[in-house]
């Protein structure tokens, strides 16, 4: 028989169960199907009785007693009813919370897991990955162990939006995008949709930055010096005009020092490039050799032998050294690009030095498998020239109507 539950109600009632060692159910009168539940020993629970979408008919666990109190329990049931109308079920959502919650602990259904998976899945084969993975477990770190069924894309933008450099951010966002699209797609619902939409803190530009000669005169000697595997591998890309991750995967199997060679294997065009080595090039690498060095180790690695990771720090500890900023890795590239062109260099020797995919035209690259590599050996001694005369303050490359000559700097 229904009844308006009160506390006065609900006292006589616990007394009333204590005292017949049986269980009490109070049904509410204020809300159809609201009952409050009292055990023996003095628990109470408002639960809700209802039909769902079905017909079948259900019961709901709203909440406790005096936790939750008469009016509070009236609004639950209310919110409750017209959720499983609607054909929302409770229980299940509570369930389902519940378990990806210890999956959650369990490391399983968390971002990190989902960036796992996508790199088995789709990574796989892809050279940029690696460092699309860690940039992107870099600036999400405090998302990376909670379950990315419950995550909101807010959570996500406030981690991208608060990071401290807005373009290393809107690289991480960029990263992390397909990944989570991938995981909301088709029959997957890893993920919600919208987490894929998160916003770039920053516009990446195009970057065109190359370090001035005043630059080069405090970062060349702070390579030199160094005894750190990033400034090691950072001069030997100076020296090389290659790319972050040719350096970063070179072993000493790939260096012919009688043929004064560098073979890179695995390029970004898919084939493998012999870069002519400088002399001075050369000498920097006898002088970094260990003696004990197998030839499938590692040219620049960490203490224990891994591929170096944390290119930003190191980068970052070298422009504290030299007293520089704002440069990257690959604006290394550029600036050794930029000196060969400087110095009148062909577009096509430099070309070729880089290792585009197409040298001038696509015509000549099919035609001239030799990679002008004579051409480029000379280019490439005479910018480690060049870079010597700028670390020592001696010397400017001049280009005199083509021909390759330097001169002592006035």
């Amino acid at each position: 028989m229904a009844t308006t539950i009160t506390e006065t109600a609900i006292s006589k009632a616990v007394k009333q169960a204590s005292e017949s060692k049986k269980r009490i159910e109070l049904v509410d009168a204020g809300h159809a199907g609201l009952r409050l539940r009292i055990t023996p020993k003095g628990g109470k629970s408002w639960v809700l009785a209802c039909r769902d979408t079905l017909g079948r008919m259900r019961r709901f666990l709203l909440g406790t007693h005096p936790k939750m109190g008469v009016s509070d329990a009236r609004e639950a049931a209310r919110v409750t009813w017209a959720a499983v109308r609607k054909g929302a079920d409770p229980v299940a959502e509570a369930r389902r919370t519940r378990a990806i919650g210890k999956d959650a602990r369990e490391g399983v259904g968390t971002l990190a897991a989902l960036i796992e998976l996508y790199g088995k899945k789709r990574g796989v084969g892809l050279k940029s990955w690696p460092e699309s993975k860690r940039r992107i477990e870099s600036v999400f770190a405090r998302q990376l162990k909670k379950p990315v069924a419950t995550m909101k894309a807010s959570d996500l933008q406030f981690e991208a939006d608060n990071w401290d450099s807005a373009q290393s951010a809107a690289a991480a966002v960029r990263y992390l995008r397909p990944v989570l699209k991938w995981a909301s797609d088709g029959g997957r619902k890893y993920a919600a949709r919208d987490l894929a939409d998160l916003t770039p803190p920053a516009t990446v530009g195009r970057r065109e930055r190359v370090l001035s000669r005043d630059e080069l005169t405090r970062l060349i000697p702070a390579l030199r010096t160094s005894d750190r595997p990033y400034a090691h591998a950072m001069y030997f890309m100076l020296l090389t005009a290659a790319r972050r991750e040719e350096a970063g995967a070179a072993c000493w199997r790939d260096v012919d020092f009688e043929a004064k060679t560098w073979t890179i294997n695995f390029t970004k065009s898919e084939r493998p490039h012999v870069v002519p080595l400088s002399r001075q090039a050369l000498e920097f690498l006898k002088s970094i050799k260990p003696k004990d060095a197998g030839r499938s180790a590692l040219i620049f690695s960490t203490a224990s032998g891994k591929r170096l990771a944390n290119w930003d720090r190191g980068t970052k500890t070298l422009q504290k050294a030299s007293a520089t900023k704002n440069w990257t890795r690959h604006d290394l590239r550029r600036t050794a690009a930029t000196m060969m062109g400087e110095m009148g260099e062909r577009p096509h020797v430099i070309e070729a030095a880089l290792n585009h995919a197409d040298v001038h035209s696509q015509l000549a690259t099919i035609y001239n498998q030799a990679r002008y590599r004579p051409e480029v050996a000379i280019a490439l001694q005479r910018l480690a020239d060049a870079l010597d005369g700028i670390a020592g303050g001696g010397a400017a490359v001049v280009n005199l109507a083509g021909r390759r000559t330097a001169r002592p700097a006035a």
